[in-house]
């Protein structure tokens, strides 16, 4: 690669005899050898003579700069901080940049020892390493190929040995590369323009090729009566059907060639569609020269059958050129063909353009491949959000067994489709509107005096109601739900798991004395009502009879579900001798009863009341 810019190392010493010069153990080693990125170069050699502080050794850099690989110069530089030496001589290092013309093949570095110092002695091996922070870079590939030379003060050279040195694979690199329009619209003719600055020589017969994704020189039905009429087959890639008529300055340096790609019913087809130029004999390509031309809209008769975006990425640029071959980079602008996604605020960000129908696809939460949404109730253009579905409230089943089809916010809400989020109907709520909230009484779920379950939690727990005893799903240790398909963490009645055993919630109210139908237990709890808003009244035992009605042990629970085990308590409000106040809890006894309960007569001999 590189033939007249290849890296050759010159050693310029001013001696006074090159009969016996020669040198060993010669080597350049770059770390990294990366192209474009500051390298650090390690330079190793064994004198055969002295080099004293009156004398040089010069380093040819070609292909190397200390600019940015952006067809750009960099500075001169000197800085001898940065130079390491070994062994203990100091040296002076001096950079000269090249020219962009010449791909830098004129850029060098100059070695001289530091004035006063003894040089280098015959017979002496010398390592001097320039810092990477000097910022020197390939500008495009280079070999592996080393040759030393020196040559003295009237340019006669001398081979006086070889080395090796690090390769920087990789190919060069255009600038300012562009693919401007006239009269921008798809299924037309249009005139095109074409700009490029090479970082490389191009010689001749050497070609510059942009391939031209979407262009077509066919009429733009996507039928070729000069080939054929299969539109499963198309346009034969190879096939030449056009020499595009190019300026007459551009045609002095150029010959061109249209190459048609190859037609895909129904979508963006033609991509492989190319213009090739190619340099003509005795003409060549100067690196950092900017070269321009455009094609005839009439006589060439291109276009495209689709809409094609801004600077689309499938438009690129290539060369086989010798000194630095390219292989097929985006070109750094194109122009926008035809309405595109114009009309739909460009897929509004949240989508991509489809620019053969000129549709945009949305991203899923914008209403994308797979969103549940109503068709109707989203804009077309991706500027609104989905709203999370879930298992509809109100549908028509669809089988016996299939029901609560998927919905935006589950068919109990609307979306806010600004942010995404649903808005749920009075008794709703949930992200998805999935589930049916417990009664707010003052402000307060359940009153604040009881916690919102769903119906499945609330059937695993021993103190809702109504009360039972399990015997189903029975685990030891646990008390899984007698509704739905299992607890957290118990899934052994899977198979069962209804629709709603997460969607329907009910309060769970709270109690100051221990509930159930355990010994000690009392099968009412302290707040009832849908919303825990009403509050019992103390229970007793009622006075004026021999039993305990308190004593609740084989006694079914209210509801029907379970029995009371041996010491569980049966709920008597206010003793059956009084009215319960139930906003304060409060008994109001009967006339001849006293207590909290109403479990004291008056006039029991020995009472407290007694007078």
């Amino acid at each position: 690669m590189f033939p007249n810019i290849m890296l050759k190392l010159f050693l310029l010493l001013f001696l006074p005899s090159l009969t016996s010069a020669a040198m060993s153990a010669t080597s350049l080693v770059f770390e990294p050898a990366t192209l474009g990125t500051p390298t650090e170069i390690t330079f190793t050699f064994t004198t055969s003579t002295a080099i004293d502080d009156t004398e040089q050794i010069r380093l040819d850099m070609p292909g190397f700069t200390r600019g940015s690989r952006s067809n750009t110069v960099g500075s001169n530089q000197l800085d001898q901080t940065l130079a390491k030496r070994s062994p203990s001589s100091s040296w002076n290092v001096y950079w000269y940049e090249g020219t962009v013309a010449s791909s830098f093949s004129d850029s060098y570095m100059l070695i001289k020892p530091v004035q006063g110092t003894a040089g280098a002695g015959a017979g002496s091996t010398h390592i001097i390493t320039i810092d990477r922070f000097m910022s020197i870079s390939a500008n495009c590939g280079t070999t592996a190929t080393q040759v030393f030379r020196l040559v003295d003060e009237s340019l006669g050279e001398t081979v006086v040995g070889s080395g090796s040195r690090t390769a920087f694979g990789g190919g060069c690199y255009f600038t300012g590369t562009r693919v401007d329009v006239v009269q921008p619209i798809d299924k037309t003719w249009m005139e095109l323009s074409f700009q490029f600055t090479p970082a490389m020589v191009i010689g001749a017969g050497e070609n510059v090729t942009f391939n031209m994704a979407g262009f077509t020189n066919h009429n733009f039905t996507g039928i070729s009566s000069r080939i054929n009429k299969d539109e499963r087959v198309g346009y034969g890639g190879a096939s030449m059907h056009a020499i595009p008529i190019l300026p007459e300055a551009s045609a002095e340096i150029f010959t061109s060639h249209w190459r048609e790609g190859t037609y895909v019913k129904h979508a963006a087809g033609f991509v492989n569609s190319t213009f090739e130029l190619t340099v003509k004999s005795g003409k060549s390509l100067t690196p950092g020269t900017t070269y321009s031309l455009s094609i005839d809209r009439v006589k060439n008769k291109i276009g495209t059958m689709c809409s094609i975006k801004e600077d689309f990425d499938k438009i690129t640029i290539s060369t086989n050129a010798v000194e630095g071959v390219v292989s097929k980079h985006p070109v750094q602008h194109t122009d926008a063909v035809g309405n595109g996604c114009k009309d739909l605020n460009y897929c509004s960000g949240h989508g991509a353009c489809n620019y053969c129908t000129e549709t945009c696809n949305c991203e899923h939460e914008y209403g994308g491949v797979g969103a549940i949404v109503e068709e109707r109730e989203i804009r077309k253009d991706c500027s609104e959000r989905v709203c999370p579905a879930g298992y509809a409230w109100g549908t028509l089943p669809t089988a016996g067994d299939a029901g609560h089809s998927l919905m935006e916010c589950s068919g109990a809400g609307r979306c806010n489709r600004a942010q995404g989020a649903c808005i749920c109907f009075e008794g709703f709520g949930g992200a998805k509107c999935e589930r049916r909230t417990c009664p707010i009484i003052n402000s307060e779920m359940c009153a604040g005096h009881g916690t919102c379950l769903s119906i499945r939690h609330l059937s695993s727990k021993l103190d809702a109601l109504p009360l039972s005893n399990p015997t189903n799903y029975f685990v030891t240790g646990d008390h899984p739900p007698i509704y739905g398909g299992g607890r957290e963490g118990n899934i052994g009645g899977v198979g069962n798991i209804t629709w709603d055993e997460k969607t329907l919630h009910k309060c769970h109210c709270d109690s100051t004395w221990s509930v159930g139908l355990g010994s000690g237990e009392t099968q009412e709890p302290e707040y009832f009502g849908h919303a825990c808003q009403l509050k019992h009244c103390p229970s007793g035992d009622d006075p004026l009879t021999t039993v305990d009605e308190t004593d609740c042990s084989g006694k079914t629970a209210p509801g029907g579900k379970g029995v009371g085990q041996s010491g569980n308590k049966c709920f008597v409000e206010c003793a059956n001798r009084g009215v319960c106040d139930y906003e304060t809890g409060l008994c109001v006894c009967f006339k001849g009863f006293w207590g909290s309960a109403c479990e004291i007569l008056k006039d029991v001999p020995g009472s407290e009341e007694e007078e």
